[in-house]
């Protein structure tokens, strides 16, 4: 119940957020900016974003090789799929599908890997983070931040605290767990001990598996090399931003190309954050809203509404896409569904390799006790 709760919440947000999009626009004028659009820019962009996947695979592959090395060649498929299930799932369900997909198809914990996929979002958002600091410091943004407190009648320094102390705090907690095990261990034994012996064994292990999937957090220079990983995550990613702004002549509104650059950057680290939101499937609404009004109300350059919704518009569709299209060439390859890997997970051990690890039991529970059955075989990371 509570599960499908936050799945109508979440499709409300998205479905508010996608009508405020709509109604805020000159749709004629942004057809007329989706008919002029040069897509040849699409090509280098999508070539852009795949190599940002690829430094995705990358920095997954340092957080998950204390458990099993596996290779980039052989990771990269998960990374699509579980962008691909988000893309079409709510509520960032897709984290659950990599999970469980790795898990079967490597043989490593399913609780680890979920563990791993937080600290990458984590990393993914102070990165973003700082690349907004970084802007700042260089271009005034006053007035995009007074421009969202008016939209959306909330005080600006609320709107800068709701979009990151909630990661940074996350940051820290999941740093302490890592940093600290056996204190944590600890202080759970001592809030658990209460509880029925089957049901502590089983929440034990699950704790226990989660640590272990932190194991990359626990020393400065891990963290070190997986913060140098983001950056050019987010650097390649914000190079499909500033082709699909190539696309639209944005280089023709700017003064310079590093001008549009930044902006796209700053376009890039925003929306991103701003959809991070559980809502519905790929952040469709926040996304485009927030990738719109922040190239609007930058300082840099005029850019018309209806250019920049178009702009919006394509950058995300891009995105969605791409991975939905990959996503499902993957797992067709592999004679699998995203409706088979959702529901029929008891079949997906055959898809394991010869000589992989044994599947945790405790993580078939857990894979039983966290689906929603709201969802059902809808098809999203």
């Amino acid at each position: 119940m509570l599960g499908r709760g936050k799945l109508w919440i979440g499709l409300a947000v998205s479905a508010a957020t996608l009508a405020l999009f709509l109604l805020t626009v000159d749709l004629g004028r942004m057809a007329d900016a989706l008919a002029e659009a040069n897509y040849l820019y699409l090509i280098p962009g999508l070539a852009l974003y795949l190599v940002s996947v690829f430094f995705r695979t990358v920095r997954w592959q340092v957080m998950l090789r204390h458990m099993k090395p596996i290779s980039v060649r052989r990771l990269y498929p998960v990374v699509v799929v579980g962008y691909m299930a988000n893309n079409l799932l709510p509520m960032r369900l897709g984290e659950l599908v990599r999970s469980y997909y790795i898990g079967e198809r490597e043989g490593v914990s399913k609780t680890a890997s979920l563990a791993t996929i937080m600290v990458e979002r984590v990393f993914d958002a102070l990165v973003l983070l700082v690349f907004i600091l970084a802007i700042a410091i260089f271009v005034p943004l006053g007035g995009l931040v007074e421009g969202f407190e008016a939209q959306l009648g909330i005080p600006w320094p609320w709107l800068v605290a709701a979009v990151s102390v909630p990661f940074v705090a996350l940051f820290g907690l999941l740093a302490l767990l890592a940093r600290y095990p056996e204190r944590v261990r600890a202080v759970l034994r001592g809030i658990l001990r209460f509880l029925p012996a089957g049901l502590w064994n089983t929440l034990w292990g699950l704790v226990e598996l989660f640590i272990h999937g932190l194991a990359s957090m626990r020393s400065p220079r891990s963290l070190a090399m997986l913060l140098v990983l983001s950056a050019p995550i987010w650097l390649f990613e914000a190079g499909l931003f500033f082709m699909v702004g190539y696309a639209f002549g944005l280089h023709h509104v700017f003064d310079s190309s590093w001008e549009l650059a930044v902006a796209c950057l700053l376009v890039t680290s925003l929306a991103n954050i701003g959809s991070s939101i559980p809502a519905a499937p790929g952040g469709i609404g926040l996304f485009e809203l927030v990738a719109r009004e922040t190239l609007v109300l930058l300082p840099l350059a005029t850019v018309d509404r209806a250019v920049a919704g178009a702009f919006a518009a394509v950058v995300h569709a891009v995105l969605l896409l791409s991975m939905i299209m990959l996503g499902q060439a993957f797992l067709w390859r592999e004679h699998l569904s995203l409706r088979t890997l959702w529901r029929s997970r008891g079949t997906m051990g055959a898809s394991r390799p010869a000589g992989a690890a044994p599947l945790h039991e405790s993580d078939r529970k857990t894979a039983t006790a966290v689906t929603p059955t709201s969802v059902g075989g809808e098809g999203k990371e």
